[in-house]
């Protein structure tokens, strides 16, 4: 956070967002206040405002900081695929980055879904048209579109039954789950 090379003020953004994640984890969504945000950054209100003028404008900030988080994610794992330019190089980069993202991140989505309900459900806009590129980019990854459209939606029920807390299976039967998973993606027709 303190790169000297970073300019102060997208620091000091980063920093809000980052204490924006800190209240959702710890207070849950209901508690998020502009208040209890500038508090945990460590600055005014008023420097909270200069940089996102509403709570709205706040989660709008977040949900776009973890979207772009995962595309970096995307990028780093489709870049360091074991099969370069081979079918399926996309659906693979996008289970391996699924798989990165960190459970304090599926908890954080988690409340931001709800925020989004609550606050403005215009937000889950952001997320549709995410996901709408995604479901381009799988269908277009160079395999049979139905199987890279099941390999996606089972990655993504994996993520979202553990972002719930919800009954996973063990860890060895998960890594086999998603070996098969990765394996599918390069399968013949």
């Amino acid at each position: 956070m303190n790169d000297p090379k970073k300019p102060k003020s997208s620091a000091t953004r980063e920093a809000i967002l980052q204490a924006t994640s800190q209240v959702i984890l710890e207070r849950g969504v209901e508690k998020l206040t502009l208040d209890a945000v500038a508090h945990q950054a460590g600055v005014s209100k008023g420097g909270l405002l200069y940089h996102f003028p509403s709570k709205e404008s706040l989660v709008t900030g977040l949900i776009h900081q973890l979207r772009d988080e995962f595309e970096t994610k995307l990028q780093e794992e489709y870049d360091q695929d074991d099969a370069p330019g081979t079918p399926g190089q996309w659906i693979r980069a996008y289970v391996r980055a699924t798989l990165r993202f960190n459970k304090q991140l599926l908890a954080i989505i988690t409340h931001l879904s709800n925020a989004a309900a609550t606050i403005n459900p215009e937000l889950f806009e952001i997320a549709r048209e995410q996901e709408k590129l995604w479901q381009q980019k799988v269908q277009e990854s160079g395999i049979d579109p139905v199987r890279a459209t099941i390999i996606q939606l089972a990655i993504d029920g994996l993520w979202f039954s553990e972002s719930l807390g919800l009954p996973s299976p063990d860890e060895s039967l998960r890594t086999q789950v998603v070996e098969r998973l990765l394996a599918m993606t390069k399968e013949s027709p």
